[in-house]
């Protein structure tokens, strides 16, 4: 006789892949079917509302046949519906093997599509207020709802009328959530994506030092010319949200 332990494992494997582990110990299939059903669906479910431009790259058989593989292949370590979307970027960039449907930027636009739902649940206790247009600014800070990432790919234009197959350059983006909760993006420069990779590494940074450090950087430039285009990033970015002033 079975443990519950043994029967319990037995019925998730059938549940995630019934043809392969079928159920044996006189339960109705019709009974198990319910089951299969609500399980996957729920799971498609939130595949499709966490992912929506990459399924509408495929067929519907198609979407459904990339979340069963997801289901049957990926144990998740987490309870939570809410970490399905994440779960499921990682298991395309560890375990999956790309397929004859499958665009070549799949993973990118994964994560895209991820990190859009993580930063509008993601929770601050950054004691922050946004710039108010006109104060000097001296010091600033990265807002914990922002995140800056880099792709081969430019995501952020795929459609299933905008379809990349090679590479391009570098795309850096930067995704956030503003005070009214909006989540957008911005797409930035090498440059400015160095200036936020360093205000995230130090934490609090001032302005004197990120000038000094584009200086030192791009000797060529006049120091004058450097401090004015560092103003208008950084008043840029802080209209944005994606900054905040860190002033004394």
């Amino acid at each position: 006789m079975k443990s519950l332990r043994e029967t319990q494992h037995a019925f998730i494997q059938h549940i995630k892949n019934p043809q392969a582990n079928p159920l044996v110990g006189g339960i109705e299939d019709r009974r198990l079917k319910i089951y299969r059903e609500l399980f996957f669906n729920n799971i498609l479910g939130f595949l499709s509302s966490g992912f929506p431009v990459l399924e509408s790259l495929y067929s519907e058989q198609q979407w459904k046949a990339l979340g069963r593989k997801f289901f049957i292949e990926h144990e998740c370590r987490s309870p939570y519906f809410i970490h399905i979307s994440k779960e499921f970027v990682e298991y395309l960039s560890s375990k999956y093997e790309l397929g004859e449907f499958d665009p070549v930027f799949m993973c990118e636009l994964a994560h895209y599509e991820w990190l859009e739902l993580d930063v509008s649940v993601r929770k601050s206790n950054q004691l922050a207020t946004p710039w108010d247009g006109h104060s000097q600014i001296t010091q600033v800070q990265m807002s914990d709802l922002s995140t800056l990432v880099s792709y081969q790919y430019p995501v952020h234009q795929i459609s299933a009328d905008s379809y990349p197959t090679q590479p391009s350059e570098i795309v850096y983006l930067v995704v956030y959530r503003d005070a009214t909760d909006e989540v957008n993006f911005a797409l930035v420069n090498a440059v400015s994506a160095h200036l936020l990779n360093t205000i995230l590494q130090q934490g609090v940074v001032s302005v004197d030092s990120l000038s000094k450090m584009m200086s030192d950087a791009m000797p060529q430039l006049e120091v004058q010319q450097i401090n004015e285009s560092l103003e208008q990033v950084l008043q840029h970015l802080l209209k944005q949200e994606i900054l905040f002033p860190a002033d004394q």
